[in-house]
């Protein structure tokens, strides 16, 4: 990392963080734990969004204002703090940070009470640099709703609000450090069959059986699966399966997730298979079919300098050291909106063990989310982050070279047919 400008040492930087961190903690672990207490499912996280909004208002130099989707993101927010020192032809470099607070049905089972702090705690600690170091920039918190399946990013992103954004990070909760994690591209679907109801002992045949719709629908993506890649997942849950067993259902519904590696496989592979397999089941129960889309996740697209700047503060700070990049690839951990972010700007979405054996969306790992030694983990990656942060905040080598790698990984996704937008 560059020292110009009479920026101190990086140990320096690094001791100011753990002990502007350290005296934050306190309130933070209260922000953490209010949340966790308090779940709620995505795009009604009105307590979260309220709770996280008021925190952050109490802080010198910070702006809170509405997302630019508020309209179909109500619960978005962006927070803001500019350092506007230095010569005003100098570049004002934009970093963004993400917090998410949204819930699973079970509660914080993906430990987003967590990334909602991380956040937070980057976001004020990379302020509270700025002050101490004299250091010219723009920082911009982003509070996003929805990650679990409704895509509160894409929905910001497509408004405007990630506009003049040059870097962009977060982190998320796991049971394993991950500095190059691999996230799928992914997208939900809601299907729903339209048959006709009968009495299911005295006329079967007068009806027109929806649950039989959904079950050959489930039994063709199963049979589909042998022709699927290792990294493409298709899931789904029936959430409508009729009223009772002696009526012939009318109706059904299901919600399905369907995962590729690259955003291309998705829309090439995988995902025309299943709706022929959904569509193909309406046909043979003969009933009416409905398909809803949800927006589409991207795969992330880590970039290599900013996240090599956390692995190394990974190994400076807390003595970790990771494997190969192509060893960390090999993990898939799930999908997020993030991937659209990292289409539209550089970015980085990286994993951090929280002490817990099982993995995310398990009890196991709800009940370790609002753990003290979750707690702490999370504050010490987020040391790490922030020198990712400073990082591109005061060298101009670091910020050209994460740039470069960027665009061209954008000219690659261009070649294979990505909207490069991070939207549809």
């Amino acid at each position: 990392m560059s020292t110009t400008r009479g920026l101190p040492d990086p140990s320096e930087i690094r001791t100011s963080v753990r002990d502007f961190l350290a005296q934050l903690s306190a309130e933070l672990r209260d922000l953490s734990l209010k949340i966790y207490n308090h779940p709620e499912l995505s795009f009604q996280e009105h307590f979260a969004a309220a709770t996280i909004r008021a925190y952050l208002e109490t802080k010198a130099g910070v702006v809170v204002q509405d997302s630019k989707a508020k309209q179909e993101t109500p619960t978005a927010f962006v927070a803001t703090f500019e350092h506007l020192v230095g010569e005003e032809h100098e570049e004002l470099v934009s970093v963004g940070f993400c917090s998410e607070y949204d819930a699973l049905p079970i509660g914080h089972a993906c430990g987003h009470n967590l990334i909602c702090i991380s956040g937070v705690a980057a976001f004020l600690t990379t302020a509270f640099l700025l002050r101490r170091f004299h250091l010219r920039g723009r920082l911009t918190l982003f509070g996003t709703p929805g990650e679990e399946g409704l895509g509160g990013k894409i929905n910001m992103l497509r408004a405007g609000d990630f506009d003049g954004i040059h870097f962009a990070m977060m982190l998320h909760p796991g049971n394993i450090d991950l500095a190059y994690p691999t996230y799928l591209a992914a997208q939900s679907l809601d299907v729903e069959y339209f048959g006709c109801e009968a009495h299911a002992s005295s006329a079967p045949w007068d009806g027109v059986n929806a649950l039989d719709a959904m079950v050959c629908a489930f039994n063709a993506i199963a049979h589909v699966r042998q022709q699927l890649r290792p990294t493409d997942r298709v899931h789904g849950v029936i959430t409508n399966g009729g009223a009772a067993p002696n009526i012939i259902p009318a109706y059904t519904s299901a919600s399905m997730m369907v995962r590729a590696l690259t955003i291309g496989g998705l829309k090439e592979e995988v995902k025309p298979k299943v709706v022929a397999c959904l569509e193909g089941g309406g046909k043979a129960a003969g009933c009416e079919f409905k398909l809803a889309e949800h927006p589409t996740y991207y795969d992330v697209n880590t970039n290599p300098t900013l996240t090599s700047i956390y692995s190394s503060e990974l190994a400076t700070q807390l003595g970790i050291s990771l494997p190969s990049p192509t060893d960390q690839r090999a993990i898939s951990r799930g999908s997020t909106d993030m991937g659209n972010v990292t289409y539209a700007c550089p970015g980085i979405h990286n994993v951090f063990d929280i002490g817990c054996a099982a993995e995310i969306h398990s009890v196991e790992f709800l009940e370790h989310a609002k753990s003290e030694m979750a707690h702490e983990r999370t504050l010490q990656r987020v040391g790490c982050l922030v020198m990712v942060a400073v990082g591109v905040l005061t060298d101009k080598a670091v910020r050209d070279k994460a740039r470069k790698e960027w665009e061209e990984e954008r000219v690659r996704a261009v070649a294979r047919g990505v909207e490069v937008r991070g939207w549809e």
